[in-house]
């Protein structure tokens, strides 16, 4: 039998949402974390208290969609993005999304609708690790 600590049950969702590119806000959301774009390109996630994530025990995954609203999304919409985040606070998670575009000369922030899933672990560290 595998050991309980690969097991993909003591992973718990803390919030997931669908964010919308241009105006920041979650189309789809659960727990009660709400989302806002603050500048071009950079959005703030934040969770409810109760929810706050230790930084050292959280995972992070953001995908950036396209922005398109049509059912079947033009080739012009699927361009490259990288999703970065700021996860130092413990209940403010900062987004920032920049073009993929290797022709340009710097980073650039772009605005994009993205989906967002945080996960905890549901087990208890071990001693010394962090909470």
């Amino acid at each position: 039998m595998p050991s309980l600590g690969f097991s993909g049950s003591n992973l718990a969702t803390v919030a997931y949402a669908e964010v919308d590119g241009t105006a920041g806000a979650s189309t789809v959301t659960n727990s009660g974390v709400t989302t806002t774009r603050s500048a071009a390109g950079t959005y703030v996630v934040v969770l409810p208290t109760g929810l706050t994530q230790n930084v050292g025990r959280d995972l992070i995954f953001v995908t950036p969609k396209t922005n398109n609203t049509d059912t079947q999304p033009s080739p012009t919409g699927l361009v490259a993005k990288m999703a970065v985040v700021d996860d130092t606070l413990e209940a403010t998670k900062t987004i920032a999304i920049f073009s993929g575009d290797p022709t340009l000369a710097a980073s650039t922030r772009i605005d994009s609708s993205f989906s967002i899933l945080i996960l905890r672990t549901t087990i208890a560290p071990p001693t010394g690790a962090p909470a």
